[in-house]
């Protein structure tokens, strides 16, 4: 039988992808971006009706989730998100920003590297690739055994809709020879810009790599809170929404209740009339030695099952209807399961005085994991609200939206993303890997005359209507009418140094 080093296979073929990937980029910044819109449209058209065949094949796969909820999320990507990643401003533009005033453009970021997780594969591949073609940025996937397959037929779609808009090839990357070295020599290469390693559970990329921007994605240890004034039924439909959702496995998913003693009661009514089934200390106990190791971590083949599944194989009888799993705690602990992430649809549940001790609850668990990702607050009363968003160590704050459909944008105002940084786990970001991320965003600075904005219009990098903008002096003066007209009249250096004498002379007055 001939031996076959698999390893040096994939890094055989890790070193052509990157190669070929290198040289794309002279070819996608010129690309117009017609033909980058119409890519993108012709992927919706594409993968759009394959969405619960595509669904069903990374489940039956992985043996992960649910298929109907991965086709759901998988059509809202080609739907909503690649909505939302369209309508952001083009790469090599110059544009204007509404908040500072200043002038800058985008350009591609490099070469991003992406180590795909065993769950969610192909929405996830999926809304990278997007921010990727939107910022004209070639990109690398890996996947591992586990989903392989799924994402190389996947890739091959997306492939042959590339070929017939005259998109380059070589700018979509799949390693099809997949091994851990292969992956570990991507990484480490300088020719990458950028690495995502989705793969919470083994990650590729243990720490920051030097002049690369890395994201650590993960689900994360995210608490919610219901305080006094908040509406019972709609927490309880975004929590148990959230956490059920593909069996717990949602980026950002719910992982604790943190619920103030006056509603308490009301509150786990309406829980249980949701399908939630609070479990009894002993029915708990066998729960964690089913689902973790001694050591705490998860069994992997118990990653992403239903609530009545898991408790089936504890030995615990549950209605077949149940879809949350929640363990009452009174306190948090480092040696406890349940006050870390749960891969799978189980809630831990904790009961304050006051929302201040919740406070500090929720503080304990985002920081006893170290990967919280997302926090949610039900509330009406606004200054809770506001300590809420000031004090908590976490990237995104959800106001009255669960974390497992806010924290990713499904349900809230937050980008669009399904790749969730943590905390204390993101190199380069603490909120999530959006459109933003693929991009580097420079700063252009010109003279304060208009002649000076008018020149970018001229150069072609600037639409009429961002040269018409006002300039930073204007901008400055527009208040006081007389000295607008004599910036307008003066050079550009003469007008900013009156400018400036004049506001010294302004500050000394009080």
């Amino acid at each position: 039988m001939p031996l076959i080093d698999n390893d040096l296979l994939s890094i055989q073929e890790a070193r052509i992808l990157l190669e070929h990937a290198e040289e794309s980029q002279g070819v996608l910044e010129g690309l117009g971006d017609g033909l980058v819109r119409g890519f993108l449209q012709q992927l919706r058209e594409r993968l759009l009706p394959q969405a619960g065949d595509l669904a069903k094949q990374a489940c039956r796969e992985s043996d992960y989730g649910n298929p109907e909820d991965e086709r759901a999320l998988t059509e809202w990507v080609l739907t909503e998100m690649l909505d939302e990643v369209s309508s952001q401003l083009e790469v090599q533009q110059i544009y204007r920003d509404g908040w500072t005033h200043g002038i800058e453009t985008g350009l591609p970021k490099g070469v991003v590297v992406s180590f795909l997780p065993d769950w969610l594969t192909v929405p996830t591949l999926l809304s990278q690739l997007l921010c990727a073609v939107k910022a004209k940025t070639p990109v690398i996937f890996s996947a591992r055994v586990r989903t392989h397959a799924t994402c190389e037929s996947l890739m091959a779609e997306v492939a042959d809709v590339a070929a017939a808009c005259h998109y380059p090839l070589e700018a979509l990357g799949f390693l099809h020879q997949y091994s851990e070295e292969g992956d570990a020599w991507l990484a480490c290469q300088p020719a990458v810009r950028m690495v995502i390693d989705s793969r919470e559970y083994e990650r590729v990329v243990a720490s920051d790599l030097g002049g690369k921007d890395v994201y650590h994605a993960s689900i994360g240890n995210n608490p919610v809170f219901v305080e006094e004034t908040a509406d019972l039924a709609h927490c309880a439909e975004e929590v148990v929404a959230g956490k059920s959702f593909c069996y717990g496995m949602m980026p950002g998913a719910e992982q604790s209740l943190v619920v103030e003693r006056a509603v308490d009661e009301k509150f786990r009514a309406q829980l249980k009339a949701r399908g939630c089934y609070f479990l009894s200390d002993e029915e708990a106990e066998s729960l964690a030695k089913t689902l973790f190791k001694p050591c705490g971590k998860p069994y992997r083949e118990l990653i992403g099952k239903s609530a009545f599944d898991m408790a089936r194989r504890a030995g615990l009888v549950v209605p077949e209807s149940t879809k949350v799993l929640v363990v009452e705690k009174p306190y948090v602990s480092e040696h406890s399961v349940f006050s870390k992430a749960k891969y799978g649809p189980v809630l831990s549940y904790y009961v304050e005085e006051s929302w201040r001790g919740a406070c500090e609850k929720c503080i304990e668990l985002i920081l006893n994991s170290g990967d919280g990702n997302a926090l949610s607050i039900f509330s009406r009363d606004g200054e809770v609200v506001r300590q809420f968003v000031l004090k908590k160590p976490v990237g995104r704050i959800l106001v009255n939206v669960g974390t497992g459909m806010g924290a990713t944008g499904c349900h809230s105002t937050l980008p669009k993303t399904l790749t969730i940084t943590g905390w204390d786990n993101a190199c380069s970001s603490d909120m999530g890997v959006t459109y933003r991320d693929f991009i580097r965003r420079r700063q252009v600075g010109v003279g304060a005359s208009h002649g000076d904005c008018e020149l970018l219009k001229d150069a072609g990098l600037m639409d009429p209507d961002e040269a018409a903008a006002p300039t930073a002096c204007e901008s400055a003066c527009e208040k006081e009418p007389d000295r607008l007209e004599e910036c307008r009249e003066k050079p550009a250096s003469e007008s900013m140094s009156n400018w400036f004498s004049s506001l010294l002379e302004d500050v000394k007055t009080y």
